[in-house]
């Protein structure tokens, strides 16, 4: 019994300062959503950047599948790899000086496929995040291109050294007044001389094979490049903004301001209670 005095209480306290529980909930409607109106909208724009590499999952003690395996010679990537290696690829400087973004860019892999990396833009026009999204997507896409594609050093090098030993060969059959290298017309050459003809010849057949293995290799390697390119899905410009929202901005006004006006009331209560 006491109980449900006590509650008649509270609820005739509240009948009684009826004016002030209507009004805060009001007064903080209103200034909700004058401060929704006075703050400067924020847009968000999406950029999916969906890597190419061949895909398995296995278990490893370290990591969660899926984990990618790369097709690819070690010297250009290494063989196993997870999308947080490609993040800090994009994070790295030269792909931010490329893209020079015009709004806060953020990295993520997709929570649901994780060979496909989100770059989220946030700024004050639609415009604007969706072109520095998308052009930060482009950016970190010719820079894994550059890495997937070979480099050419090892065939140049080996270039150089089939062309470095031709060239010895060839100065040796001009010393010598020798047309081709052929055991035939050599034979009246010395012992030692056709010692020295043979070792050239055969560092330049060596030079060759070298630097057609590096070729093909090369090559190779190139094919695999294009083929494991990564894809851009590029952000649309946003419709909406992302903040500030009206009506959760209301409702959390409105039920701040009926929580300040049944404080109000109580308080009211106190005071007149106390007076008397």
């Amino acid at each position: 019994m006491t109980n449900a005095i006590d509650l008649r209480d509270y609820f005739d306290a509240l009948i009684r300062h009826w004016r002030i529980v209507v009004a805060m909930p009001i007064l903080a409607l209103i200034a909700a959503a004058l401060a929704t109106f006075a703050l400067q909208p924020t847009y968000e724009a999406t950029a999916t950047l969906a890597l190419a590499p061949s895909t398995i999952s296995i278990s490893l003690a370290n990591q969660l599948p899926p984990y990618y395996l790369m097709v690819d010679s070690p010297r250009h990537l290494p063989t196993a790899y997870t999308p947080t290696y490609y993040i800090a690829i994009l994070k790295g400087t030269d792909v931010v000086n490329a893209a020079q973004p015009r709004a806060p860019i953020t990295l993520a892999p997709d929570s649901n496929d994780r060979s496909l990396i989100q770059i989220t833009a946030r700024g004050e026009t639609p415009q604007q995040v969706a072109a520095a999204a998308n052009a930060y997507a482009q950016a970190g896409a010719q820079r894994i291109q550059q890495l997937l594609a070979p480099s050419g050093a090892e065939v140049t090098a080996a270039k150089q050294q089939l062309d470095a030993a031709q060239q010895a060969l060839d100065n040796f059959l001009q010393d010598n007044r020798l047309t081709d290298y052929d055991p035939a017309s050599s034979s009246g050459l010395s012992p030692d001389k056709r010692k020295e003809l043979t070792q050239l010849a055969r560092a330049r057949d060596l030079a060759e094979s070298v630097y057609l293995d590096f070729a093909r290799e090369d090559a190779k390697n190139a094919i695999l490049a294009r083929a494991l390119r990564p894809t851009i899905i590029p952000a649309p410009a946003p419709t909406a903004p992302i903040t500030p929202k009206l009506f959760p901005n209301l409702l959390i006004g409105a039920a701040f301001g009926l929580l300040i006006g049944i404080v109000g009331a109580f308080a009211l209560e106190y005071v007149a209670a106390r007076g008397n």
